[in-house]
């Protein structure tokens, strides 16, 4: 009698950049006591994945659990599953990086695990067509993706109980369905339930013929043990052993399997093309907020009139790469990284060339094994690590939304843009182009010390890069409505949900009122942000963007150029708006413009502001100036992060004596004439020295975000409002200026 082949496919991951405290929390709740429990279980086979970088720690951190895995692996038991090194989104990072990545994975677990893997994990499940290609080249065969994909084509569950073939240009690939019932039973109900289950795919007869039927669970190994409440469930509650046993005393019409010893006995169910998909709670999130409320909806509707099953293959969701549009700063990142990864291919390709060089004119030359070294580890490791998919993207995990995530990436990115521009003598340069594809021009300017990017839409600095510190000191995040905050209302807190939930269906509060902290931004919190406003606007008016914007300037399109004088990169901005005051019947005609001069040699910005009405006469343009500085005031946004950390120090000087405060305060203060911001962790200050006095409101971004712990709310960094003296506005200061140092302390 032919048995019911299970495969149990495990995906253990922690994102470039993690805590350490955290990730060994992990392995102290999942990764050890998961692989103690298999190994009591001589009967059981599992394929495992752990991204590279969980690798690398491991084997630093736990060398018994290394031996204690390649034990499992030379008994035949675990199947090691690769993928790209540092987990990043396949489809959305360049050709060369594809499959780099995956082919750097398969050589690190031959060498320290003794295992070829011939199988992948493929991130988050995201698959789009052109894929088979780049991952039959990374000498890959297999791997799983959901059900979800499949049923997209118009399968059903009898059809999918074996694996398909599916082909582009030529390249052939084989891929495997991933139960979705059973990822929601594995590890959340009773043993008994998972095994009712399973004897019903065996007892009910598939359309597959001629091999053994297959039910494979493909699934993130965190939810054993690291996913709220699942410690307690699985190990001191005792789910685990139960379910390995009952697995054990089935045994006479079930066995568990692996990919590769499943294809080498059975042939695949047939070729199959699949759409662009991911597993089916990304596609919800992936959707803008107002569709993902109407997905939510219609899905309960249809689920009551046609069952659940049929309601989640007929109601699709969006795609991944639609994260994108949907943050602005996801995107930036993203086509940043795109951006200096040409730079490091390119300087890899010098550098090789060089290399080559060397060998033929002294093989046995240190130099040679030198130029090797900087070419594959310092700049590709740096680049592909800051491919990582987590921060690029927001889903139940905090993701996008964590700030020492994001931070992480752009470190990364920042050495291995600054290592390539040395390598290829590129500094300084500047250039511009619609960078970040987003339909506006911009303006790139890079020096020994400083990267910044510079967008058309509101002449607005979106990047401020320190490369000695390897930090963009502008990394906050927009606090945005997201499709989860209408339920807020509905959430309890963290006591009130059964131990045995998945994450996708618990949705509880860290604090009781989180609700009061939900502010959103009409515009991306970027810097050199022009405003008006009213004179009376107070400064809890505005950072609760319960204010009125009398200017047109914030997403105008301002005219921009860059060039290069002896000792600095300058690039111009302005535009021409209008300011409509309450007080006034007609909008009054401005013209902004300014100014940056980025010295070459040093970390230093020269900002520089003009302010004129649009009129011909001199009376007209003394009117203008009389009603703007009566009735609105003019300032500058300024928004600053330090790895999203709220332990900064604020310091202050006006009138010649000195104050403090904490970066993450509510502040107002007048007639500053310097400010600076130190981070003594990171060791790096930011100081604003102003041709004159200027008052100051600061405040904090705070967003409200799910992780997989529940809604919380998140610092992502410190909004600064830098007013001129009346006096700019009037005419009788014809400019207003300012000078940024960033400087390690």
């Amino acid at each position: 009698m032919n048995k019911l082949c299970l495969i149990l496919a495990l995906h253990n991951h922690q994102p470039v950049g993690n805590f350490d405290y955290v990730v060994e929390d992990a392995y102290q709740k999942s990764y050890l006591p998961f692989l103690k429990i298999l190994e009591r279980h001589p009967g059981i086979k599992l394929s495992l994945h752990y991204s590279g970088n969980l690798l690398l720690w491991l084997k630093d951190k736990h060398g018994d659990f290394f031996d204690l895995l390649k034990n499992l692996i030379k008994q035949g038991r675990i199947e090691m599953l690769s993928g790209g090194f540092y987990e990043p989104i396949i489809p959305a990072i360049p050709d060369d990086d594809k499959t780099g990545q995956i082919k750097k994975l398969n050589e690190f677990i031959e060498k320290e695990l003794g295992y070829a893997p011939k199988g992948m994990w493929l991130t988050e499940r995201v698959w789009e067509p052109a894929m088979p290609r780049h991952i039959a080249k990374a000498g890959i065969d297999y791997f799983p993706v959901d059900d979800h994909h499949f049923k997209l084509t118009g399968l059903t569950d009898k059809d999918l109980h074996g694996y398909f073939l599916t082909e582009d240009e030529d390249y052939a690939v084989h891929v495997f369905p991933g139960n979705e019932q059973l990822r929601y039973l594995i590890p959340f109900k009773d043993v008994d339930e998972v095994i009712t289950y399973l004897r019903s795919v065996f007892e009910n007869p598939s359309s597959i013929t001629h091999h053994s039927s297959l039910v494979c669970m493909a699934d993130d190994g965190e939810k054993f043990g690291v996913w709220p409440d699942t410690f307690k469930h699985v190990y001191t509650n005792g789910w685990l052993e139960r379910f390995f046993s009952a697995l054990d005393k089935n045994s006479d019409w079930l066995q568990t399997t692996t990919f590769a010893e499943y294809i080498s006995k059975n042939p695949p169910a047939g070729r199959i093309y699949l759409p662009t998909a991911s597993y089916r709670e990304m596609g919800e999130w992936a959707l803008f907020p107002p569709a993902a409320e109407e997905y939510d909806d219609t899905l309960k509707l249809l689920k009551n009139l046609i069952g659940d099953k049929k309601a989640h293959t007929l109601l699709r969701g969006g795609f991944w790469r639609n994260f994108l549009s949907k943050y602005p700063e996801s995107n930036h990142l993203h086509k940043r990284m795109y951006q200096i990864s040409r730079k490091v291919h390119k300087a890899v390709k010098e550098l090789r060339v060089e290399s080559e060089k060397l060998k033929k004119q002294n093989p046995k030359s240190q130099k040679t094994h030198q130029a090797s070294r900087i070419t594959h580890h310092d700049l590709l490791d740096e680049l592909w690590q800051g491919q990582c998919n987590d921060a690029y993207w927001h889903g139940i995990f905090g993701g996008l939304y964590l700030p020492h995530l994001r931070s992480s990436l752009y470190a990364h990115l920042l050495r291995a843009e600054a290592l390539s521009e040395q390598a290829l003598a590129l500094t300084p340069y500047h250039e511009a182009d619609d960078l970040d594809k987003d339909g506006y021009k911009d303006i790139f300017l890079s020096t020994k010390t400083l990267s910044l990017f510079f967008t058309q839409k509101g002449g607005a600095l979106c990047e401020l890069s320190y490369k000695e510190k390897a930090v963009n000191v502008m990394d906050t995040l927009s606090r945005r409505y997201e499709a989860y905050h209408r339920k807020l209302s509905k959430c309890g807190d963290v006591h009130e949900h059964s131990e045995t939930a998945t994450i996708h269906e618990r949705l509880v509060l860290k604090e009781h009122d989180i609700a009061k902290h939900l502010v959103f931004d009409p515009y991306r919190k970027a810097s050199l942000i022009d405003h008006f406003i009213a004179k009376d606007t107070s400064i809890d008016q505005f950072r609760g963007n319960s204010y009125r914007e009398s200017g047109n300037f914030i997403e105008a399109l301002y005219a921009m150029k860059s060039g290069e004088k002896k000792n600095s990169l300058e690039t111009e901005f302005s535009a021409a708006g209008e300011v409509n005051c309450a007080q006034e019947a007609r909008p009054l005609p401005v013209m902004i413009n300014k100014k940056i001069s980025v010295r070459k040699a040093s970390p230093e910005i020269a900002v520089l502001y003009e302010i004129n009405p649009c009129a011909e006469t001199k009376s007209e343009i003394s009117d203008i100036r009389s009603r703007l500085s009566r009735n609105s005031s003019f300032c500058i946004e300024f928004n600053l992060s330090f790895l999203g950390s709220p332990e900064p120090e604020v310091k202050a000087l006006s009138k010649g004596k000195t104050s403090g405060w904490g970066i993450t305060s509510v502040t107002e203060a007048k007639k500053i004439s310097m400010l600076n911001v130190t981070y003594g962790y990171l060791g790096i200050s930011a100081i604003f020295e102003f041709n004159s006095p200027v008052n100051l409101w600061q405040f904090p971004v705070e967003t409200v975000s799910s992780s997989e712990e529940g809604i919380e709310r998140v610092y992502q960094g410190t909004t600064f409002i830098i007013f001129p003296d009346s006096e700019f506005i009037s005419g009788e200061e014809n400019q207003f200026g300012f000078v940024i140092t960033l400087k390690g302390t």
